[in-house]
């Protein structure tokens, strides 16, 4: 039979376990802030301005031209989907505190840094087709570009 005093210490310890892998899993969402870029003042994607939900698809003439932009908010990308133009600029930002990059799956070849919170990437598509990417950092964090000719 286990005693009060054996239960306690069994209690302890898993506490400690529990709270040493939290601070492990937070560490992990984290990186080097010197790797982050900054968006410029006039960054067409404003990280104030409020996003889509997660599944809706935007389009390269509803987002005004020449600059998609694509938040990350809630460890997801916003839109999920979206459409763009040959030549026309994509911008991710980050709108949230934890560490996020955005790396090609398919259909195209880029991976970012890791950046923080107001971070921004760039990249322009230079064919059509469809791109799948994500976040290396975050499992089930990803999107879709649609690449139409212009």
């Amino acid at each position: 039979m286990t005693s009060p005093t054996d239960r306690f210490h069994r209690r302890s310890f898993l506490g400690v376990a529990a709270v040493g892998i939290l601070g492990l899993t937070v560490a992990g969402c984290g990186g080097d802030d010197e790797s982050a870029t900054t968006a410029p003042e006039t960054s067409a994607a404003d990280p104030t301005t409020e996003a889509a939900p997660a599944e809706t698809t935007t389009s390269a003439d509803a987002a005004g031209g020449d600059v998609v932009a694509i938040s990350m908010k809630d460890i997801q990308f916003v839109p999920k989907v979206a459409t763009v133009k040959v030549g026309q600029k994509v911008v991710w930002t980050n709108t949230e505190a934890v560490q996020h990059d955005v790396r090609a799956l398919e259909g195209a070849s880029f991976q970012s840094e890791l950046f923080g919170e107001g971070g921004t990437y760039e990249w322009t598509p230079k064919k059509a087709g469809t791109l799948e990417y994500d976040c290396s950092v975050h499992p089930g964090m990803v999107g879709t570009l649609k690449i139409v000719a212009a």
